[in-house]
């Protein structure tokens, strides 16, 4: 045992041990900054601290949250720490556990190796259970049989030949040269603690055995493409357990238990995604049973959407985001292992067609409270990995646990507890912040929740994330930053426990991208797991670990921030990424050479996804019409000019000549004598600028709007939107619109020229000829969001409104006859504009005011009833059909982007 006043002291964690002298002040916690990284949710940042005092070491609660534990005590006042003492963060029994060794600095002394008292390095042990947590609740946890490690050699540590210090090579100042890498034991060896040096003292001799680093790999050495990424650290994925026994049901009444979000139940589930009234636990004859009350979000057992299920013991129930096991014949809140806590990426490649991979045998882990970052060159697959930890993209190969489970199996049962934020803001910038998170909660939460709840769980987002003052500003005039924040926000909404950002400092200043990186540091401290894209490497730093992918999707480097100096030979990022770019597979072996060798592990075959949309489909409509509606009334210009327009178009009418409109002009005499109508050019002049008008209002209405709003219909699509309530929804508003368009142009036409008589089926031709107008402008609203989700920018929309507008001028057949014409008048009938005209002109007889042969032979401007329903009947399919092409095209996967 090591005497009073020992200067030196060994600090045994996790398998490995450091050594400090009496100099330094050693931090606890898990903060990027701490000398001591402890990486467990028990443990806060600056969790203890370490200190020689007055000849003696000194241990302190740093204000820890959580506390800090000897011999099952929690520590209230410094304890002086002069014989080897056992630690435990957090917890008393469960917390990470710390062997503090204190002993004298002596020159030549035996290594720690080989002192009384000191043992050598072992293995990490395996997590112990949480305080409280029923052993029933791990049993479905099949544990995975340890890897192998490979003995340490005994001797002192020596850096790899491409890590030779050098007087002019820039050094990586790392501030915490002791902190093992945040991540996955199998993804980095620990780092090798720097040599310390007392002020006005030599260098303490290094007499611990550290992590051995194995040398990489030169420009000309062979490389060993072959070796896979060491996957010890895996966590247990549960099987399904249908083997189990039937939980029996004589612990509940008769009339069973319901399970829901409000007091009123028996089992209250307190999460927003969970339905007033959610699910029941009813006795069956064979055993317990849990029936769906027809919830939102549906009633999940291991992670398969049920309406009715027979239970087991130990089957997992997810209800929004909170997970019970079944126990003794009830359920009780399942407590997660530490090793199941987090994100765990395990072997994962992803290949496309013509067996491109882009991503290669990619392992990372990122534990609940943790910030990573994945940064690399352009076409590394930062955002393929992004995507595919989201669960929108299936790996080709590997495994994707979150919180024990694996995440593509159990899709379904965790989309809700999944945040991912797009590079392209996703709120209509016509609308005040409140406004946006207003209508996202809407469509989001279960549609049972009170405006009440609505609104206290919006004002909780606004005042984690500092917006509650920009609560009524308009998205439109954020900053960047707080844009990105108000995205956030929107996340932020169902509470999820991993956060995905790709690129949300691209286009922001140093000083916005420090404030959003700050914003996601504080959004990992209150808990959750954050994933962040980004190619800003300023505020590295902040992030408990970054993984560094190369062309081709093959990892470089994945730890500490701290560390890559130490590992890749330089701290400039400028040059490891060009390193990197320039021999991505010396980088990808570089990088293997440290990894441990371990089979890759096995995929666990996906569970079929059932399509579980947030909401009834009425419900998503009536939201989403109300949120167009203030979309047009809050964007001012764009009301201004879908106002003026039809004056604008009806009065351009009045340019042509003549004061018979559309009546008949009266009869003529003929040089033998005959009578015959007279020709009323007019009338068919008229009726050119009322279909083109209602052509080009329908189609400018909504030409724009899809292709502005792909990112925000991508985002919602994934959390349950309705492509057809979507669609419909912008029909129906844009339609209204079209509707009073075109009623404020034919007044105005028939306000200065005299109104068509009877009609074909109705006896008031100016109600006819309206909805002639008006249905060929609802066709060209529709063709307008056809045009919009074939387009693949906002550029592209200009060019192929024109070029549509020109073709239904010239098909239209009201001044470039087509009848009788091969393959132009074939052509013609795909257009609404032919017979939106066809229809018009039947209704003002039209054939029987033109003397021109080509009136009279054009099969659709009869005046019959026949003609008419015809060329209403055909407009309508025409509408209909482009609205199934732009429905078809919303439900692809990918649209054209």
């Amino acid at each position: 045992m090591s005497s009073p006043g020992a200067q030196q002291i060994t600090v045994r964690h996790d398998g490995t041990e450091r050594v400090f002298d009496a100099a330094q002040q050693i931090t606890m916690g898990r903060a990027p900054e701490v000398t001591l990284f402890v990486d467990s949710p028990l443990v806060s940042r600056v969790h203890a601290i370490l200190s020689y005092e007055a000849g003696s070491w000194m241990l302190t609660d740093n204000g820890s949250t959580n506390g800090v534990f000897v011999d099952a005590r929690r520590l209230s006042t410094p304890l002086v720490i002069n014989r080897p003492t056992q630690v435990r963060l957090g917890d008393a029994i469960s917390g990470p556990l710390l062997h503090l060794l204190p002993q004298q600095a002596r020159v030549g002394g035996t290594p720690p190796q080989q002192q009384p008292g000191l043992q050598p390095n072992r293995p990490p042990s395996r997590p112990q259970p949480q305080v409280g947590q029923p052993q029933q609740a791990q049993q479905p946890f099949a544990q995975r049989p340890p890897v192998q490690q490979r003995p340490a050699p005994q001797q002192p540590w020596q850096p790899p030949n491409p890590v030779q210090p050098n007087q002019n090579q820039p050094q990586w100042p790392n501030p915490n040269p002791n902190r093992p890498v945040s991540g996955p034991q199998h993804q980095q060896p620990n780092p090798m603690p720097q040599r310390q040096t007392p002020q006005g003292g030599t260098p303490p001799r290094p007499n611990v055995v550290r992590p051995p680093v194995n040398q990489q790999p030169q420009a000309g050495d062979a490389i060993n493409m072959t070796t896979k990424a060491d996957t010890s650290a895996l966590p247990p994925i549960r099987a399904r357990a249908s083997t189990a026994a039937i939980a029996r049901a004589d612990r509940i009444p008769r009339n069973g238990l319901h399970i829901g979000r409000t007091s009123d139940n028996e089992i209250v589930v307190n999460d927003p995604m969970a339905s007033r009234k959610h699910a029941r636990l009813v006795p069956d004859r064979e055993g317990l049973a849990l029936e769906d009350l027809n919830s939102a979000n549906g009633t999940f057992v291991n992670g398969r959407r049920e309406q009715r299920a027979l239970l087991r013991e130990r089957d997992i129930v997810t209800i929004g985001n909170v997970d019970f096991v079944v126990q003794e014949g009830t359920l009780v809140h399942r407590q997660r292992p530490v090793a199941e806590q987090g994100l765990h990426v395990h072997g994962v490649s992803f290949t496309v067609e013509g067996n491109k991979q882009l991503l290669v045998d990619v392992n990372m882990q990122a534990g609940r409270g943790s910030l990573t970052a994945l940064i690399g060159p352009s076409g590394a697959g930062k955002s393929t990995l992004s995507k595919l930890i989201a669960g929108t993209t299936l790996p080709s190969a590997g495994v994707v646990t979150f919180e024990g489970r694996n995440l593509h199996a159990e899709y379904e049962a965790l989309r809700s507890r999944i945040g991912m934020v797009p590079q392209d803001d996703v709120l209509h910038r016509q609308l005040t912040v409140k406004q946006a998170l207003n209508f996202a909660a809407q469509l989001r939460l279960p549609p049972d929740t009170s405006k009440a709840d609505r609104k206290q769980v919006i004002t909780d987002v606004l005042k984690e994330l500092s917006l509650t003052q920009h609560a009524d500003t308009r998205v439109d005039r954020l900053s960047g930053g707080q844009r990105k924040r108000a995205s956030v926000a929107m996340e932020l909404l169902t509470g999820p426990s991993l956060l995905i950002l790709d690129e949300p400092t691209s286009g922001l200043d140093p000083a916005l991208d420090r404030q959003v990186m700050t914003m996601l540091r504080e959004l990992a401290d209150a808990g959750r797991t954050v994933i962040v894209v980004t190619h800003s490497v300023a505020c590295l730093d902040m992030c408990d670990q970054v993984l560094l992918l190369a062309p081709g999707g093959k990892t470089a480097f994945c730890g500490h921030p701290g560390t890559v100096g130490h590992v890749m030979g330089t701290s400039d990022w400028a040059e490891i990424f060009g390193r990197v770019d320039a021999d991505p597979d010396l980088a990808f072996a570089n990088f293997r050479s440290r990894q441990a060798f371990a089979e890759p592990p096995a995929p666990v075959k996906p569970v079929e996804r059932a399509k579980a949309p947030k909401s009834s489909a009425i419900k998503q409509f009536s939201t989403l019409a109300r949120r167009q509606s203030r979309l047009i009334f809050a964007d001012r210009g764009y009301l201004i000019f879908l106002s003026v327009l039809p004056f604008v178009l009806g009065a351009l009418s009045l340019v042509v000549k003549g004061k018979n409109g559309f009546q008949s002009a009266g009869f003529v005499q003929l040089p033998n004598g005959d009578m015959v109508p007279a020709s009323n050019g007019e009338a068919q002049q008229l009726l050119v600028v009322l279909i083109l008008g209602a052509c080009f209002m329908g189609a400018t209405l909504s030409v724009r709007d899809l292709v502005g709003e792909r990112a925000i219909f991508y985002r919602e699509r994934a959390v349950g939107l309705r492509s057809g309530a979507y669609l419909m929804s912008k029909i129906v508003i844009f339609s209204l619109a079209a509707l009073f368009q075109s009623a404020v142009m034919i007044g105005i036409v028939l306000a200065f020229k005299p109104a068509p008589g009877k009609g074909v089926v109705l006896s008031s031709g100016t109600f006819e000829l309206y909805l002639d107008v008006a249905l060929t402008a609802v066709s060209c609203v529709v063709l307008g969001l056809a045009l919009s989700a074939l387009a693949k920018s906002n550029e592209q929309v200009m060019p192929l409104l024109v070029v549509v507008i020109m073709a239904q001028l010239v098909l239209s057949s009201g001044m470039i006859s087509v009848a009788g014409q091969t393959v132009l008048e074939q052509l013609s009938w795909l257009f609404p504009s032919r017979w939106g005209y066809g229809a018009g002109a039947s209704t003002i007889n039209l054939p029987s005011m033109s003397s021109m042969p080509e009136a009279q032979k054009d099969f659709v401007w009869k005046h019959t009833v026949g003609t008419w329903a015809m060329d209403i009947a055909i407009l309508s399919g025409i509408t209909v059909l482009l609205a199934l092409f732009t429905w078809s095209r919303l439900r692809l996967k990918k649209l054209s982007a």
